[in-house]
């Protein structure tokens, strides 16, 4: 571009600037070509001991620390564990926060108990902590180890009994990083399972991440634990190694969900949450459903869903009622999107227990005629897994997108993995017909894109009915710009404003008695501002709306600057029914990215740019969003 484009509007006082250069000399705008990414801050808070205000005083009920960055508190939760023969008390808490100004931001601990009638009352505090000292010389990540840290009174004039044992951890990330994960899924088939798991999950310290999911994993545990949770997340830390760290251990009934973290990795990880949803009988009990923990890594968004399904033959419409019952009420992260529409990667793992359906070639007793399934068993030895994957019901269902629409999945070049004969390397029970029930695999949002590196079973792994799956994955970790650093200066209050030139949904749900919905679109999200709500009008009576972009639609007022950022973000949306009589119902949700606007606007003024995003309601497709947008730099 030549210079800078402005268009007025008619009151001439929110002048529109279509140049970065302009945009940079005016109010805020050097926040729009800012690249400062935040320094990550790291506290792991292991041990604690002589938590008392006085040498002669009592230990503290209850204890919790409050740990403050800036404008950010966090809270631990209380402590309710007798101190150990040593006299030390485990906290084993971790804490993230993300600086904005590394050079002037101080770190400040603090110790709380619970006081004679049951109020906080402070413990001791340590030593403010300059941020700027935490990291090397570079700002990148000085790797700590844990020590001790004094307490002292609130005026840091005397010092106290107390002692912190924590690890703090200070850098700022590189804004790209390649990491692997390592996935796996199996149906323990509540047995005891084999000391050495590296047949299944390698030791080898590859991975940033490794996710395990099981099913049916519910066995008397080794001693001296007396809970099998306990015994198989111990089985995994001692099998993976020193170098990895648990980021979230979640369980429902049988089901059972483990996140690790390579050491050298952990301080990418934030915003760690998990859910559960129950579609066993009546959707109370737990022995089937869904287990789910997200977090991102660094900004990148990740998702792990561990399920079982309903089992046996002729179940198939019940399997895939449990997956819409799972993605549409699983809630982690920002409650008011499905898991689907708000994270980068979504991987959808488990004993799925689709089976292979042979039509009028199969009778449907439970348990298949011996000639039948001698027939398949020796096709699978044969290796003719592609001619029985004709059959597979979840290929099926898929294709049809009754099921996991939008989700990938790798060539399967490995055995069916259920029903073995326990004990064996590959032989299958006669009681059932083999079939793929368990599977790996991913969605990613529009513009982002992940590796599938592998995708295999674990043979040697013999002590349920099933074999492990395992996938591996290479993806792009994204280290952004902060969203709005610095001070905004309030009296001119520039900022990025989206603006619709068309909007149109195609297909969407029919919710009325009529036959048809009364559809407006919400957009939401943390990347606009919290002060104001955006959405259409409401458009009655239609499956097929089209919006008048002028008298119909909001103009969107962005709460992020750096365009570097701007690149990657997406705007989230929900299109409802309006209902005047009772609550509104969703239609769909949906991901807007928001890369093609920011490369229109660098074309110039009369460039807008197209998008077409597909909605989904409970997994499943619910039509399509589609129009043209443009930013644009103005006054709120």
């Amino acid at each position: 571009m030549n210079g800078p484009y402005k268009l007025h509007s008619s009151g001439g006082s929110a002048g529109r600037t279509f140049d970065l250069r302009a945009i940079a000399a005016g109010s805020n705008g050097e926040l729009v070509t800012s690249t400062n990414r935040a320094c990550r801050v790291t506290v792991k808070i292991y041990e604690a001991k002589d938590l008392k205000r006085g040498p002669l005083a009592h230990d503290a009920r209850d204890p919790f620390f409050k740990l403050r960055l800036e404008d950010i508190t966090h809270k631990s939760r209380e402590i309710r564990d007798l101190v150990g023969q040593n006299g030390v008390l485990t906290v084993n808490q971790n804490f993230t926060f993300d600086v904005k100004d590394p050079k002037s931001a101080q770190l400040l601990v603090q110790v709380y108990g619970k006081g004679l009638f049951g109020f906080d009352e402070l413990i001791g505090t340590c030593q403010y902590m300059p941020v700027k000292l935490l990291m090397d010389d570079n700002d990148g990540f000085s790797e700590g180890e844990g020590k001790w840290y004094d307490l002292y009174t609130k005026d840091g004039k005397k010092k106290l009994p107390g002692k912190v044992m924590m690890n703090i951890v200070a850098g700022i990330a590189e804004p790209e990083q390649k990491i692997c994960i390592f996935v796996g899924t199996w149906n323990v088939g509540n047995a005891r399972p084999p000391e050495d798991l590296s047949a299944w999950i390698p030791a080898t310290g590859a991975y940033q991440i490794v996710a395990i999911g099981t099913q049916e994993c519910d066995y008397t545990p080794r001693p001296p634990f007396t809970d099998c949770g306990k015994d198989w997340l111990e089985t995994l830390r001692e099998h993976v190694g020193r170098q990895y760290r648990v980021i979230r251990y979640t369980s429902r009934g049988q089901m059972r969900l483990i996140i690790f973290v390579r050491d050298d990795a952990e301080k990418a990880i934030s915003d760690v949450d998990s859910g559960s949803e129950a579609t066993g009988v009546g959707n109370v009990m737990a022995n089937k459903g869904g287990v789910c923990i997200a977090f991102k890594f660094w900004d990148t968004g990740l998702c792990f869903v561990n399920c079982h399904f309903a089992a046996h033959d002729g179940q198939c419409e019940i399997r895939n009622s449990n997956y819409r019952d799972i993605a549409g009420k699983l809630q982690v992260g920002l409650q008011n999107m499905d898991i689907l529409n708000q994270f980068h990667h979504v991987f959808w793992i488990g004993d799925l227990n689709y089976r292979l359906e042979f039509g009028k070639d199969e009778e449907k007793p439970m348990t298949p005629q011996k000639r039948f399934w001698s027939k398949k068993v020796k096709q699978i030895l044969d290796g003719e897994y592609k001619e029985l994957l004709q059959y597979d019901e979840l290929q099926r269902e898929k294709a049809s997108s009754r099921v996991l629409h939008g989700f990938k999945e790798g060539v399967i070049q490995f055995p069916p993995t259920y029903k073995m004969q326990r004990e064996s390397i590959q032989m299958y029970d006669q009681m059932r017909m083999p079939a793929w029930c368990d599977r790996i695999l991913w969605q990613t949002l529009q513009g982002c894109h992940a590796d599938l590196l592998s995708y295999t079973y674990s043979p040697h792994i013999k002590t349920s009915d099933h074999k492990p799956v395992s996938a591996t994955f290479g993806l792009t970790a994204y280290a952004l710009p902060l969203p709005n650093s610095g001070v905004l200066n309030d009296s001119d209050d520039k900022r990025w404003h989206v603006r619709f030139t068309s909007l149109r949904a195609k297909n969407l749900r029919a919710s009325d008695i009529n036959g048809f919905s009364d559809p407006y679109i919400l957009f939401i999200g943390p990347n606009l501002v919290q002060t104001q709500s955006f959405k259409s009008k409401v458009k009655y009576q239609t499956l097929n709306p089209v919006w008048n972009p002028l008298k119909e639609l909001p103009t969107l007022v962005l709460n992020i600057f750096p365009v570097q950022r701007l690149e990657k973000e997406y705007l989230m949306v929900q299109v409802h029914d309006h209902d005047s009589q009772s609550a509104n119902d969703i239609l769909g949700y949906a991901a807007i990215p928001l890369a093609s606007a920011v490369t229109a606007f660098n074309k110039g003024p009369l460039e807008s740019s197209t998008f077409r995003v597909e909605l989904s309601h409970c997994g499943l497709p619910a039509g399509t969003l589609e129009g043209g947008m443009k930013l644009t730099w103005e006054r709120n």
